[in-house]
């Protein structure tokens, strides 16, 4: 087995959740093992390109598979994401590069290891840093690369294991509205969004869910904003989809739904979500 380093990005839709799922799929492929995930930056995009900004990480794998065997199955994990590699510096739902395979060089017409551009990009560095902080690129350390390039546009974001997956069950497509603003909170905070709407099609981005049930894996947090009226025609589903813990922001707050959910040992809390985000409570 060789240790070796990835970087992994996205600059698309529901940017940390692809992150997530991205590395659950590189840790699936048969020969690769996931050790270790730095926290998710968030990075100015570099390129000629108007683009939304990156969420990036690095990623500390094990694997039996040769150099140009990982490159093989990193790229079918990509397109499995959909990434379309139609434009250089262009903007991608994944994008996965090796950056280091164990102590090796490699120089082939399609892979050069270590990454021949690691050393001036600090979206690949700064997360570096954090897993082997003492390591060198050819010859480099990172700690002098790092002060070799600019660091603006690269901001520390949110630990990789405190991405929440959230719901937003009443999500709207209207800046003023409430779930608008906390679905555009959550996402900048680092989460992973799922937009639960009967009206909307895509918010911010991200396709929207009819109903919580759609869903593939029980959701950490649910996020609710619908009358008490309108709860009663969702309150079965949100008990069968069991999350981790259901948000009642105000106005939303139903007795009956409360004592329903608590019957069922789903936590429930009344509280303003983006008064939680901006007070680091979420």
């Amino acid at each position: 087995m060789v240790e070796a380093y990835l970087s992994i990005g996205s600059n698309l839709g529901d940017r940390a959740g692809l992150l997530k799922r991205g590395v659950e799929a590189i840790n699936a492929r048969k020969g690769i093992s996931v050790s270790r995930v730095s926290p998710v930056y968030r990075t100015e995009p570099v390129g000629p390109i108007e683009q939304p900004d990156f969420f990036n990480a690095a990623v500390a794998i094990e694997t039996s598979l040769g150099p140009e065997s990982l490159l093989e199955s990193l790229l079918k994990i990509e397109r499995g994401f959909g990434r379309v590699r139609d434009r250089v510096w262009g903007p991608r739902t994944l994008d996965l590069d090796i950056i280091l395979y164990g102590k090796e060089t490699w120089s082939t017409p399609a892979l050069e290891i270590p990454h021949p551009r690691a050393l001036q990009r600090a979206f690949v560095l700064k997360p570096l840093m954090d897993l082997i902080p003492e390591t060198t690129i050819g010859g480099v350390s990172i700690e002098s690369a790092l002060g070799e390039v600019s660091l603006r546009g690269v901001n520390q974001l949110i630990d990789f294991e405190r991405i929440q997956s959230v719901g937003v069950l009443g999500a709207s497509g209207n800046p003023a509205r409430f779930a608008h603003r906390a679905q555009g909170m959550l996402m900048e905070s680092g989460h992973s969004v799922y937009p639960i709407s009967i009206r909307e099609s895509e918010i911010l981005g991200v396709p929207c869910s009819r109903s919580i049930m759609d869903t593939e894996k029980p959701l950490d947090t649910v996020t609710l904003y619908l009358s008490p009226p309108r709860q009663i025609e969702v309150i079965g589903d949100l008990i069968a989809a069991r999350p981790g813990r259901v948000i009642f922001n105000p106005g939303t707050e139903s007795v009956d739904s409360l004592e329903k959910l608590d019957n069922a040992g789903i936590p429930c809390s009344e509280a303003c979500t983006l008064v939680m985000l901006q007070t680091n409570q979420f």
